[in-house]
């Protein structure tokens, strides 16, 4: 039978195994046909949708910078500049140092810049706050600087505030004003911070100036810093008082004025010495017209 059919130019189907024990089935071709254009059909929706976020984006971007470039031409224009507080200088005087104009952008200015400028054209002002005002305005708060004493420079004297900010050079003293001795001034440019030729007497000025305002020691009508490790104060110009070193200062400040106000009177001259009562909790008070120190003050 075999030979028949080999004679007949015809072959019995091969067998190639599988599990079946069946013959090679290829899959057909139109089935890699549709997964290849599944797999074009998802990767063109994926490049569709990162297309439109970049386009939004853009668009986002776009947008928001045309909101700035109007906020910075066209809108939020100063419309008003105003003046708060009281000062010597009038409001003129203020608007023209700050440098700030109606017609200037509201976030273009420069408030801090405009602050600086204030206060090194205008010494005698101790705060100058600017500030924005929405929609369309900018306020400058204004207090008076307290005025530390004059201390001999040159020809003349130079005032200093409590920040250490030289206020103005004068060629007499000013009546009714602490003067400040033995300070070593290498420079006093009025709208700058005073600069002394020693660090340590800036330091010890500026602590002992300090610690006379905190504890309210009213009066005091000159102060002399030319000895370190003795400071003197006058308290309305009678009654000298000695600080010793400059330490404990709150303790020995507080300590004088309960004696100023309670144990010398106001008619008394004379030397209160306070440097040692961090030590010994004693001051002594010696009168001008005495030859010998009074009696210890206790406290």
């Amino acid at each position: 039978m075999q030979r028949d059919e080999r004679a007949n130019g015809r072959c019995p189907p091969r067998d190639y195994g599988g599990r079946s024990g069946g013959g090679y089935r290829p899959a057909p071709a139109s089935a890699d046909y549709s997964a290849a254009a599944q797999q074009r059909s998802r990767q063109r929706r994926r490049h569709r949708k990162h297309m439109l976020i970049v386009f939004y984006l853009l668009l986002f971007l776009a947008v928001l910078g045309t909101a700035a470039a109007l906020s910075l031409t066209v809108l939020f224009k100063i419309n008003d500049v105003y003046v708060t507080g009281t000062s010597r200088y009038s409001e003129r005087q203020i608007l023209d140092a700050s440098g700030i104009k109606t017609g200037d952008n509201l976030f273009l200015v420069k408030t801090k810049e405009a602050s600086q400028k204030i206060r090194q054209t205008l010494p005698y002002l101790g705060t100058a706050e600017v500030s924005r005002k929405f929609p369309a305005q900018v306020q400058i708060n204004v207090q008076e600087a307290s005025v530390l004493g004059a201390a001999a420079y040159g020809t003349g004297y130079a005032m200093i505030g409590e920040d250490g900010m030289v206020l103005e050079r004068v060629s007499a003293l000013p009546k009714n004003c602490t003067v400040l001795k033995g300070l070593n001034i290498k420079k006093a440019q009025p709208g700058s911070q005073v600069e002394l030729a020693d660090s340590g007497q800036d330091s010890l000025f500026k602590n002992t100036m300090s610690a006379v305002k905190k504890d309210k020691i009213d009066k005091i009508t000159a102060a002399d810093f030319s000895q370190p490790a003795r400071v003197l104060l006058v308290y309305d110009g009678r009654v000298t008082i000695n600080l010793g070193l400059p330490t404990d200062l709150d303790y020995k400040l507080n300590f004088a004025r309960s004696l100023l106000q309670n144990n010398i009177k106001s008619t008394e001259k004379g030397t209160l010495n306070m440097s040692t009562v961090s030590d010994t909790n004693k001051a002594y008070f010696d009168p001008d017209y005495g030859v010998s120190s009074s009696g210890a003050a206790k406290k």
